[in-house]
């Protein structure tokens, strides 16, 4: 059987106005075209959302007027409870959890509601985790976001950024890489690049790659914006580069497979991947906001994220008005601590037996700066 493409199918949009109006705590909506109900919960500046249809029978939520924290609602059909802030079930307790649906911003800050079809790809055609030899399976960091898998006689890199700098000179490698690493670059028979990004898709790296194994397979997500749009005007010579859809497992041999899966907040731009080998998953996710619309795979193997940001020039490059020093401080320290909350609580909910942070060992200058 073959696997079934993933797709983003659009539930519901908000106009800007809208989203400004919209309360803390529950919100209901519903699609006048399609009748179907929706619920938003917003908490300060963050937003969760769900069908308007409870997983015992189907019926319809409605405000639950016992409950003071404004978190729950109420099935019209046997009164069941759902926490939308946590989107668990609270009677009977433990017994499900609601599927989110995708919150997707625009430009202008309107909203859509997506729902991905289908959810967990990755349950497609399971296996049974089989029994490894010591060493079998090896990982080595080589800097940055740039990762070497050993998977039995076959070699996968992800995100090769190896020399030079990313974003015009802005981004700097924290770490050295070792001596050999064109060496391991050319010996792997796959490459992984998440995204257009420079510190992900490094093409002085490429450059010297490509004069040694242009033919190297390198496998990217079928986003709109291609990941190697600039491949033509950036004079690298490679010719073996693979777009994959979303949600479909690639079979690299009888023991190995990656699917590579879209970002909820940047689908257009951002990915991440499950490696498996041998029925051991190998979950990365890169710099996504929401990998897979938040719904990814519990207690593999190793699970592997970014835990530092800065790519944008906000607030940084602004001045004047509220943009002091002391405001652009105060602003990094909290979206800092945001961003390492969520890792936390993504870690806490996923379970993952290993994980390993990465992804954020860069420097802001380089010594010949001064």
């Amino acid at each position: 059987m073959m696997d079934r493409k993933q797709t983003a199918e659009i539930l519901l949009t908000l106009s800007p106005a809208e989203v400004a109006n919209l309360k803390e705590g529950i919100n209901f909506f519903r699609n006048k075209t399609t009748g179907k109900e929706y619920i938003l919960y917003k908490e300060k500046d963050h937003l969760k959302a769900c069908k308007n249809l409870c997983k015992h029978q189907g019926g319809l939520f409605m405000k639950d007027i016992e409950d003071l924290d404004g978190r729950s609602v109420k099935c019209t059909k046997h009164n069941w409870k759902l926490d939308v802030s946590t989107m668990k079930y609270i009677n009977p307790p433990g017994s499900f959890c609601q599927d989110e649906l995708v919150i997707e911003m625009d430009e202008n800050n309107g909203l859509s509601l997506v729902e991905l079809n289908p959810p967990n790809p990755w349950d497609s055609d399971p296996r049974s985790p089989e029994e490894l030899a010591f060493g079998e399976v090896q990982i080595t960091y080589l800097t940055h976001a740039c990762m070497d898998l050993k998977l039995g006689d076959k070699r996968m890199v992800f995100d090769p950024w190896l020399i030079g700098p990313a974003f015009a000179r802005g981004w700097w490698l924290l770490h050295e890489p070792p001596s050999d690493w064109l060496e391991r670059l050319c010996k792997a028979d796959l490459i992984y690049i998440s995204h257009m990004h420079s510190d992900h898709l490094s093409y002085p790296t490429l450059k010297q790659l490509s004069q040694r194994r242009p033919d190297i397979p390198i496998y990217v997500g079928d986003t709109e914006r291609p990941v190697f749009w600039n491949l033509d005007q950036s004079g690298v010579g490679l010719t073996n580069i693979n777009v994959v859809p979303f949600g479909v497992w690639q079979q690299v041999d009888k023991s190995l497979r990656f699917m590579i899966l879209m970002d909820g907040v940047h689908p257009e731009m951002d990915t991440c991947i499950i490696v498996e080998y041998k029925g051991h998953k190998i979950l990365n996710t890169v710099d996504c906001t929401r990998p897979n619309g938040g719904r990814l795979p519990e207690k593999v193997a190793l699970m592997m994220s970014d835990f530092a940001g800065g790519a944008s020039g906000f607030p940084m490059t602004f001045s004047g008005g509220k943009f002091t020093e002391e405001w652009k401080a105060q602003f990094i320290k909290a979206e800092r601590r945001k961003l390492l909350n969520y890792k936390a609580q993504l870690v806490k909910d996923l379970q993952p037996r290993i994980y390993c942070p990465f992804a954020g060992y860069f420097v802001e200058s380089h010594p010949s700066d001064k």
